[in-house]
């Protein structure tokens, strides 16, 4: 259910989901409390409330693996000359 404001009133649309919504820039400008807000908030009580099991909106239709990586070679820092061979033959980078 989305709800905004018109001249004149309130309009409210119902969709069903699937659904993809956008919104301006103000649109949810938040509130700063005052002091009496934050002060009052410390002795309030809590309520706690348990998650419940909630239906899937989504499944899964395919999954595949992803390609098996390549080799790894380490090359040591002061081996410059092997690096630069190995992106050269292997890699093909230059």
């Amino acid at each position: 259910i989305l709800e905004r404001e018109i001249e004149g009133g309130k309009e409210v649309i119902t969709t069903p989901l699937p659904v993809v919504v956008s919104a301006t820039e103000g649109m949810a400008e938040p509130r700063i409390p005052n002091m009496r807000g934050i002060m009052s908030a410390r002795t309030k009580p809590l309520q706690v409330v348990e998650a419940v099991s909630v239906p899937l909106f989504s499944e899964i239709k395919n999954y595949d693996k992803p390609k098996p990586r390549g080799q790894v070679t380490l090359v040591a820092t002061d081996d410059v000359d092997k690096l630069v061979d190995l992106l050269h033959t292997e890699a093909k980078v230059f």
